[in-house]
């Protein structure tokens, strides 16, 4: 198990080992009667500490992604809960165990109950971060093609030395801007052939091609609306 360890990890791992040392230290040297029940529910108290551990790495160190480390604050939060509430009953069994024969059963039961909602909670909040990632992941994919158009057309405009034709890359600059961002299969060879265009357009505005370059304005406009609409058509069905 990999752990990056900044300030933030360094300062939760010292809590929790503080909060296990002084656990450890008042069950073994507090003078009560130690029942079955007691010794279960302090056996559970460290197992649910170190688990809480464990699910905080998993929850800020898995990934470096900015979705990744939003979307690990519900799953430690399950595991902080559980590390407290197991603490808390280890707390109640053992002060009522010195006074009354707790069940061992009763304090097993409850640990037991406590373990598997908590791992049913990492379990559920980690497949939603899962989720969320994988739906982000494909939404960069899916906008990446746009988006090196918008690169492609801004990097034109800038070398274009005509102002007349600067003028028109202008406009179809905006065209890409406001242009549906998301690709699919559908719009693969619309796509393709914009690409084409752009760097035929490239080279005749480098090569001051004024004639050329505004006829391949045209037919990259005339593209990108046809591949605007296949993405229209695309989203009604």
């Amino acid at each position: 198990m990999k752990m990056n360890l900044g300030k933030k990890s360094k300062s939760v791992i010292a809590i929790y080992a503080i909060i296990l040392v002084v656990y450890i230290i008042g069950f073994l040297i507090i003078p009560f009667n130690k029942v079955a029940a007691s010794w279960i529910s302090f056996a559970f108290t460290i197992i649910a500490i170190a688990a809480s551990l464990f699910v905080f790495n998993q929850a800020f160190n898995s990934k470096e992604t900015l979705v990744s480390k939003i979307y690990g604050y519900p799953i430690f939060r399950v595991g902080a809960v559980y590390a407290l509430a197991q603490l808390a009953i280890g707390i109640v069994i053992c002060t009522i165990g010195a006074f009354v024969a707790v069940p061992y059963w009763v304090a097993l039961l409850l640990s037991i109950i406590m373990l598997g909602a908590a791992a049913i909670g990492v379990i559920i909040t980690d497949n939603t971060r899962d989720l969320v990632e994988h739906v982000d992941e494909t939404v960069k994919v899916d906008t990446e093609v746009v988006t090196n158009f918008q690169i492609d057309i801004a990097g034109i405009v800038d070398c274009c030395e005509d102002s007349n034709l600067k003028s028109e890359l202008e406009k179809l600059n905006d065209a890409f801007r406001f242009s549906d961002p998301v690709s699919n299969a559908k719009t693969k060879e619309a796509e393709d052939k914009i690409n084409v265009l752009l760097n035929e357009l490239k080279a005749n505005v480098e090569s001051n091609n004024v004639s050329e370059a505004t006829a391949l304005v045209k037919k990259i406009t005339n593209a990108l609306a046809e591949r605007n609409r296949i993405c229209k058509a695309s989203k009604v069905h």
